[in-house]
């Protein structure tokens, strides 16, 4: 019993350093992130902090696989409970709930994909199978309309410029997608796409210009199925 609570108590002040990183990241930006400020706000010693994260280094890790897992359980979550529904309206689901996790966390996304932090290298091997983990669940859905035939018109999308479809293939073979070169190629255009709103909203930019953000996301993803070849709703 004694141990059990130990590693409660363990567990529950990692989580409390995490959050105070979150703080100063959305008070001063990532290059703002620091183990001292952190001491400093917890009314801790610096070295207290080692125990829990030996190196800055490990500190951003540990946010950044916070962050890609809980925006890989977004999107899985957003699938499993619209499972019922044709692909191509799991699809839409799954791409309002990527959005959803960004609104609802702005801080996170954007460290996992704003601003690069200076001089800290995402460790790879840590790192990727979460990013996987997320975007295999569009790219697997983009991949099953292309199988059944729910996509059938031609479009740009088809074309992909040859020097892409190498990368793309290779990273299918190297991480394991089970999926066709056009629905990566798909995914990634659209993941830009989208990317780019998601951004332009956290940062504050978007709302003013559309109004009612919501409203033309979903118009956007709307009018990305349909460029994608698939039938309107």
């Amino acid at each position: 019993m004694p141990r059990s609570r130990d590693n409660q108590q363990h567990q529950a002040f990692r989580e409390r350093i995490l959050e105070v990183a979150r703080q100063q990241m959305a008070q001063h930006g990532t290059a703002g992130l620091g183990l001292r400020a952190i001491a400093r706000e917890l009314d801790v010693t610096a070295p207290a902090l080692y125990r829990y994260f030996p190196t800055h280094d490990d500190l951003i890790t540990a946010l950044v696989v916070e962050g890609f897992t809980g925006l890989a359980e977004a999107v899985e979550g957003a699938q499993q409970a619209n499972i019922h529904l044709p692909l191509r309206d799991q699809l839409r689901e799954v791409l309002l709930a990527y959005r959803q996790w960004a609104v609802d966390h702005p801080i996170d996304f954007q460290m996992i994909y704003g601003s690069p932090i200076p001089g800290y290298h995402a460790p790879s091997e840590i790192t990727v199978p979460i990013v996987i983990r997320g975007f295999a669940v569009i790219v697997g859905l983009i991949d099953g309309l292309l199988q059944s035939g729910q996509i059938q018109r031609e479009t740009v999308y088809h074309h992909i410029p040859e020097p892409t479809r190498q990368i793309l293939h290779e990273r299918i073979e190297r991480d394991n997608y089970p999926v066709s070169d056009t629905a990566m190629y798909m995914g990634v255009v659209g993941w830009g796409q989208l990317h780019g709103i998601i951004m332009l909203e956290l940062f504050g930019h978007l709302g003013p210009v559309v109004g009612n953000v919501d409203a033309y996301y979903r118009g956007q993803v709307e009018s990305l199925l349909v460029a994608m070849g698939s039938d309107p709703p």
